[in-house]
């Protein structure tokens, strides 16, 4: 949570006008223990999940990151703004989609998170982390739409959030490239 604190405190320095969609920071690339989720000619998403102890190299710590072609770097995405998001949850009254969700292994319930001017990533549930299952390029509004646990086909139960290209540009503009 400090770490978001320090995000946001530096956006408004950097003279950001209102919230920006995003707080990132740089970041190495994920080397293990990570799956890409979405990429275009300009940005590749990819999730990593924390692994197996068990491995040579152990746990990573989860993280959302995205790498700029352009700018050959990787920034790792702290928080995403829930301005004009959608927030869901694993029950439901419709009881086709309660049948659905009755097979979950975790419950979630991201509805309160709508109060919050950031969610922090990846988003938790009580027994698990949750990334990004779709990201697609709104080009007429010139953001990413990412959507959480939309697999599960019930409207109802996803999350969806947005992140401003030029934002997303804009915060590796700021920082040094890393391959």
């Amino acid at each position: 949570m400090l770490l978001i604190a320090i995000l946001v405190t530096e956006a408004l320095q950097a003279g950001l006008v209102g919230r920006p969609t995003i707080l990132a920071k740089a970041s190495e690339p994920p080397r293990r223990n990570f799956i890409v989720v979405y990429y275009d000619d300009s940005f590749l998403f990819a999730a990593r999940h924390a692994g197996d102890s068990r491995d040579v190299g152990g746990n990573t710590a989860p993280g959302l990151f995205v790498h700029s072609k352009e700018k050959a770097a990787w920034i790792q995405i702290a928080a995403i703004s829930t301005a004009g998001g959608r927030f869901g949850k694993s029950v439901s009254d419709d009881p086709d989609a309660s049948k659905k969700l009755l097979v979950a292994s975790v419950a979630w319930d991201f509805t309160s998170l709508a109060q919050r001017p950031y969610i922090e990533q990846p988003l938790r549930t009580s027994g698990s982390i949750v990334f990004p299952d779709d990201v697609a390029y709104e080009s007429d509004r010139g953001r990413y739409r990412l959507r959480y646990l939309s697999s599960w086909g019930v409207p109802g139960a996803e999350t969806v959030l947005y992140i401003d290209r030029a934002e997303l540009s804009a915060a590796f503009a700021e920082r040094s490239p890393r391959r």
